[in-house]
């Protein structure tokens, strides 16, 4: 019996994870309830345009580094949109979607420009 209740609780955990999908691309337009990204495909030079669903539990994170963040609002993300410069208008981010849905939203960096040298 133990171990028929071990092999659904692992059953369920590997179906929840094949359920969530992280999507990486620019960020064009964030509204209260939906926000729409512009995801590249390699080798094509224009990207597909998809909608999402964000809700007021959404974690928002602006990344400060490599690995640092730190947490933002919805409002800062709007800002970081409008203040885009370039070709590229809009801001980079990795969003955590799950069910259709945004539970997580990383901007923030992207790529990285050239780096000064330091002087020795």
């Amino acid at each position: 019996m133990l171990k028929k209740f071990g092999c659904a609780i692992a059953v369920l955990m590997v179906g929840s994870f094949a359920l969530a999908e992280t999507v990486r691309g620019i960020i064009t337009k964030a509204g209260d309830d939906e926000i729409t990204v512009t995801v590249r495909v390699k080798g094509e030079k224009k990207g597909e345009s998809k909608t999402y669903k964000i809700s007021k539990k959404t974690k928002i994170l602006k990344m400060k580094g490599k690995d640092d963040t730190e947490d933002s609002t919805l409002s800062a993300l709007k800002e970081a949109i409008e203040k885009s410069k370039g070709r590229r208008k809009g801001a980079f981010a990795t969003l955590e979607v799950t069910d259709g849905k945004v539970t997580e939203i990383k901007y923030g960096g992207g790529r990285g420009g050239k780096r000064k040298k330091k002087d020795i």
